[in-house]
């Protein structure tokens, strides 16, 4: 049957840290925040949360004592530097900043299928039943992350939104590390690509 080939035969880890994926999901209010209070606000915000970032981990062996951290570090991040956050800030930075010179509607999108997409695809995931060959992520979780980003990102791209999301989560299904980094951005490619193509029939047929 074609669905024994997506049983899952590699060992998964059935957990996520809540507030860690919370603080993931938040990262959709910064197109809101560019929206109505400006882009200088919100890419000053995000620039200043890369600084507080860079500090915590400066102090890191003075504070990975306390409580609060377990809920927001992995293990293998106690003890080194924690690169996924900060790609994550990277990421949100990178885009608000290309939305000054690119269509600023895709850029906010790309954002949400970072937040959204990749956030729903762990918090689903984990609990799916069906795994892609050799891996231990889900077609349940790629599935949720795509109907959340696309509907999430709907009022900033349109219909492009689909493109974003599609080309975001199936980045993310093939990735083992640094999908912080690689989802938006396929996301963003995704959409600019569809976007051209639109552009060149419409142009060719009127």
């Amino acid at each position: 049957m074609v669905l024994n080939k997506f049983v899952c035969n590699v060992p998964r880890y059935l957990s996520y840290l809540p507030l860690r994926k919370l603080v993931h999901l938040s990262g959709v209010l910064f197109p809101l925040l560019a929206i109505y209070s400006g882009k200088d606000v919100a890419v000053g915000l995000i620039m200043f949360l890369i600084a507080l970032f860079l500090f915590t981990e400066l102090i890191k062996p003075k504070i990975r004592s306390h409580s609060f951290f377990s809920l927001l570090w992995r293990k293998n991040e106690y003890r080194s530097f924690a690169i996924e956050p900060l790609l994550y800030l990277f990421s949100i930075l990178s885009l608000l900043l290309l939305s000054y010179r690119l269509d600023e509607g895709i850029c906010y999108a790309s954002i949400v299928v970072l937040a959204v997409g990749d956030g729903l695809g762990t918090i689903v995931g984990v609990h799916g039943k069906m795994c892609y060959v050799g891996s231990s992520k889900t077609l349940e979780g790629t599935a949720a992350g795509i109907i959340g980003a696309t509907i999430c990102s709907l009022p900033f791209a349109g219909t492009l939104s689909l493109a974003g999301a599609v080309a975001g989560m199936y980045v993310e299904s093939r990735s083992d590390r640094h999908d912080n980094l690689t989802v938006p951005f396929a996301a963003l490619l995704g959409m600019l690509v569809v976007q051209l193509l639109l552009n060149t029939y419409m142009s060719i047929t009127a």
